[in-house]
């Protein structure tokens, strides 16, 4: 396994039990917005409501930061998350350190370019390698 391989694993792995957390704290949880003048509203399935003063989040326009939010529900990462690594795995690299998948192409490039790609929303971590960019 490269050195990036396993910097996007445990990436991965920190994603998906943040994910995890947030569904165990909030079952049944359904993350939508919905907005007033007043407040911010996070419903549940089960009919419980968590109320927010807009205020309080100091953005010009709440709403739209919360639908970003709300759009990011640990559901969707979770699912987003299976398809990454289910990419990554496509993209392995091979003894030579060379990704097995693009090693066919005219130009093998180590690391793979692919995986290199998955590293981009990590580059502000402390292991991200400077190396990586594209």
């Amino acid at each position: 396994m490269t050195a990036l391989e396993a910097f996007l694993r445990a990436r991965f792995e920190e994603e998906e039990r943040v994910a995890r957390d947030a569904i165990a704290g909030a079952p049944g949880a359904v993350w939508g917005v919905m907005a007033d003048e007043i407040e911010q509203v996070l419903t549940s399935r089960h009919g419980t409501t968590t109320h927010t003063p807009m205020a309080q989040f100091g953005a010009d326009d709440p709403v739209k930061l919360l639908t970003h939010v709300a759009r990011h529900d640990p559901d969707r990462v979770l699912r987003e998350l299976a398809a990454k690594r289910t990419l990554s795995e496509e993209h392995r690299a091979q003894d030579d350190g060379l990704c097995r998948t693009c090693r066919r192409g005219e130009r093998p490039r180590s690391p793979c370019t692919t995986l290199r790609l998955l590293a981009v929303p990590f580059a502000d971590h402390p292991g991200y390698d400077d190396s990586w960019r594209l």
